[in-house]
């Protein structure tokens, strides 16, 4: 079984691959459309994560006939998601595994970075109900629903999460 996930950025598709990967005992591929991830893949046999900035729609639209399973992925919460993407470019230079307590941002910053995710959550709104492939999100991953796919539900528990809150010193 080859599987696509295409997602939004920060929306928890690098754990979810990983979670695949995990259930079906093989390798994944990340982001083999992005300039810095760039290598080949089997749209037969594997399993890979694109974001959707990445290709222009027609593309994604022809990759996703091309895989047995696609998911579509996104974050309901795109404040959160855009205070991850601003820690993930300000504080960790792109690395997407980092494990962080998100800074403080300037809520000009958050604005400026929450348009974007409005244009990339519309294309992928908009891919979805081309291929009439409903959109999962991670907080359905959190709860731990049925996604087509088998997944390591445990990958989606609190100590994965990358985001980490402070607690109150008592």
């Amino acid at each position: 079984m080859s599987i696509l996930i295409l997602s939004t950025v920060r929306s928890g598709s690098s754990r979810l691959l990983q979670a695949i990967s995990k259930a079906y005992n093989q390798e994944g591929i990340f982001e083999p459309t992005t300039p810095d991830f760039k290598q080949d893949f089997d749209p037969k046999k594997d399993i890979v994560k694109i974001v959707v900035q990445t290709l222009p729609t027609s593309k994604h639209i022809e990759l996703i006939q091309e895989f047995s399973k696609t998911i579509i992925l996104d974050r309901k919460d795109i404040v959160a998601q855009s205070e991850s993407y601003l820690n993930l470019w300000n504080k960790f230079s792109g690395r997407h595994d980092m494990k962080y307590t998100s800074a403080n941002f300037t809520e000009e910053q958050i604005e400026e970075i929450v348009k974007k995710f409005l244009s990339w959550k519309q294309k992928l709104s908009d891919i979805s109900e081309q291929v009439n492939i409903p959109i999962t999100y991670l907080e359905d991953l959190l709860e731990h629903k049925d996604i087509g796919v088998e997944y390591d539900k445990e990958l989606f528990t609190e100590k994965y999460k990358l985001r980490q809150v402070k607690k109150p010193l008592i």
